[in-house]
């Protein structure tokens, strides 16, 4: 038996693995992992709500509908307070693409969580299961060395 740097006790098996005895009964890891679940689920549910929000939003962009229009704006006959306007909804329609880039990025770290967390638990139950059915498997009787 040999005590780690983070504390827990570790046992060394047969199949040459480890595991941390006291972590894998931990309650506070069921809480952490469902905090990592939850958190990653209201990650996605935020971005998607906030990506549709700028979808929305874009679709009514003037300087979208010019744009997938493909028709072309004539400067020279337009006047400074137009110049000025067309250009700051252009900036405006470059903040929302790049926020909506963003919310893509969110909502994949979110589904990373959720997935990590989901694994994580399955991996510490399987083993807490092995851990139980080793524990209660009685010890076979000693060989006599001749």
């Amino acid at each position: 038996m040999a005590f780690g740097w983070f504390g827990g006790r570790i046992s060394f098996t047969k199949q040459g693995g480890f595991f941390m005895r006291n972590y894998l009964n931990a309650e506070w890891v069921n809480r952490l992992l469902f905090t990592v679940i939850a958190l990653g689920i209201l990650m996605v549910l935020a971005a998607g709500a906030r990506y549709v929000d700028l979808a929305l939003r874009l679709a009514n962009n003037p300087a979208t509908v010019i744009q997938e229009s493909g028709r072309e704006v004539d400067l020279e006959s337009m006047t400074d307070s137009q110049k000025t306007r067309l250009m700051s909804i252009s900036l405006e329609q470059r903040r929302m693409v790049a926020e909506q880039l963003n919310m893509m990025v969110l909502g994949g770290v979110g589904l990373a969580l959720v997935g990590l967390g989901w694994l994580t638990g399955d991996i510490i139950r399987s083993r807490r299961r092995k851990a139980e059915e080793f524990s209660e498997k009685p010890n076979p009787p000693a060989q006599a060395v001749s």
